[in-house]
């Protein structure tokens, strides 16, 4: 056999192996020296596996400076953690491959977000594990990011610094790009700087387009990242007429798997559009899916939607437990739910002073805490004044409503208001009211007709009292015609002579 037969095999060099060892080793000795809470130490070795790498940028390098920049982060040093974080963006034009790069690039990004600047100053014995770090500091699309540096101007040059980095050749990286401008515009909604914020979403919507000017159905779910976005700016400014338009648009998105947080806040929007419009059936079949999307993003949004779902679900005058589904029944007993499902049990019972005793008492506190739901509380108050109305007057031919306001703790005023509605809403079928004296008279015993009109539909007697009422009121309606008929003729007649 010739031994001078080449098989193809490479023969690295020697030099070269120890040299890539000794930067590994000292890597591995500088994140040693961090798990051990040596700042200086770990900073000081972290450089040294960059200086040994020198000009030919590698992923321990990579590495180390994503140390250095979240180390000097928590230690307060900002200055130092921009420097380095603007070194690391260095790697990406080739250093190390794409999918690593957006990883780590994200990551940073997400720790400078979510963790306080300085945090290791503020502690003095006791120090987070690295690993329980990074584990929190990665938010979801839609968590409203705190300023880790102090000021706005940190976290927005760590944004534009990786913006201008992905424009330089070989660095484009579109998921990259598109991450890191989400990430901008939660700044700019923090800092309630919705004109930029609204620039950076055009942009947005335009990565999420065709050629032609059509939405690209092959990125459905970044589209619903960008309406998720938008539309928390939306509510804040509280443009109903732009939130009913994103809602309907975010629907017809089909080709998505979105987070299920994203999902929730879609979902969460479009409940509370309809409540604003009375719809409340549609509101709680919203609020329903945006509380299983929290729940399975294990969001505590979740608590907040389940409420509403409450409120929804008495405002419809709705039979069912809303705990009756498998995904509430474990949070029955959350105390801010428990404050909810004691104001049902008095609105199931139309008990009208404990349901005043709750909204005064501790559970009240709870309940109007809540700014969405204390714009409801009237409206609530109403379905239970008026329940107690319908149910009162049944064995009465007449009462006043001096007598229905007693009952009710409120103004003979307030009740005057409430029994003209429901007369002229057909809920008190055959009821008279004189204003004058305050009577309030049927001609035979009263028939209250619910609102879902149960009086007329499941009862004979509501039924035949409904048809006689509309009898009247057509026979009235033809003699009123008939009398001015004859006035007409007698005018012409007058003016004849």
């Amino acid at each position: 056999m010739d031994d001078d037969m080449d098989y193809g095999f490479e023969y690295s060099d020697d030099d070269e192996d120890d040299t890539d060892v000794d930067v590994e080793n000292a890597y591995y000795n500088a994140k040693a020296s961090k798990e051990e809470s040596e700042w200086s130490e770990a900073l000081s070795g972290f450089e040294s596996v960059v200086d040994m790498e020198g000009d030919a940028k590698g992923e321990w390098g990579f590495k180390a400076l994503r140390n250095i920049v979240k180390i000097n982060h928590r230690l307060g040093n900002s200055p130092e953690s921009l420097a380095a974080y603007r070194r690391l963006l260095e790697y990406i034009s080739g250093a190390v491959t794409r999918n690593y790069a957006e990883k780590v690039v994200n990551s940073v990004l997400d720790f400078v977000s979510v963790t306080p600047a300085g945090q290791l100053v503020q502690t003095t014995t006791t120090t987070p594990a690295p690993a329980a770090a990074a584990a929190a500091s990665t938010p979801p699309v839609g968590t409203t990011i705190q300023d880790g540096g102090g000021s706005g101007s940190f976290l927005k040059s760590f944004y534009e610094l990786t913006l201008e980095a992905l424009k330089q050749p070989n660095a484009h990286n579109e998921r990259l790009w598109f991450k890191t401008n989400l990430k901008l515009c939660e700044l700019w909604f923090t800092q309630r700087e919705f004109g930029r914020m609204a620039r950076t979403l055009k942009e947005l919507h335009k990565a999420c387009r065709l050629e032609d000017g059509t939405e690209d159905h092959k990125k459905g779910t970044q589209l619903l990242e960008v309406f998720a976005v938008e539309i928390k700016m939306h509510t804040e400014r509280k443009d109903h007429k732009k939130l009913k338009e994103l809602y309907r648009r975010a629907l017809t998105v089909k080709s998505a798997i979105p987070h299920p947080r994203i999902m929730g806040i879609i979902r969460e929007c479009g409940g509370k559009m309809h409540m604003d419009e009375r719809s409340w059936d549609m509101a709680a079949t919203d609020f329903f899916e945006a509380f299983k999307s929290y729940d399975e993003a294990g969001e505590r949004r979740r608590i907040s939607c389940l409420k509403y779902l409450v409120l929804a679900s008495m405002l419809m005058e709705s039979k069912v437990d809303p705990f009756d589904a498998q995904e509430a029944k474990p949070y029955k007993h959350d105390p801010e739910i428990v404050a909810m499902t004691n104001l049902v049990e008095a609105y199931g019972q139309n008990d009208i002073a404990q349901f005043e005793r709750v909204l005064r008492g501790r559970d009240g506190e709870t309940i109007l805490g809540d700014a969405f739901i204390r714009d409801y509380v009237e409206d609530l108050l109403r379905n239970v004044r008026t329940s107690v109305v319908l149910r009162l007057v049944q064995p009465y031919t007449s009462l006043t409503l001096a007598f229905l306001a007693d009952e009710l703790n409120v103004s003979v005023a307030a009740v005057e208001e409430l029994v003209v509605d429901l007369i002229l809403d057909g809920r008190l079928v055959g009821g008279e009211l004189d204003q004058v004296t305050g009577v309030l008279s049927f001609k035979k015993a009263p028939i209250a007709v619910t609102a879902a009109g149960a009086g007329a539909a499941d009862d004979p007697r509501a039924a035949a009292a409904a048809a006689a009422a509309s009898s009247a009121d057509a026979k009235y309606a033809a003699l009123d015609r008939w009398a001015k008929q004859l006035l007409k003729l007698l005018a012409s007649q007058s003016k004849g002579l």
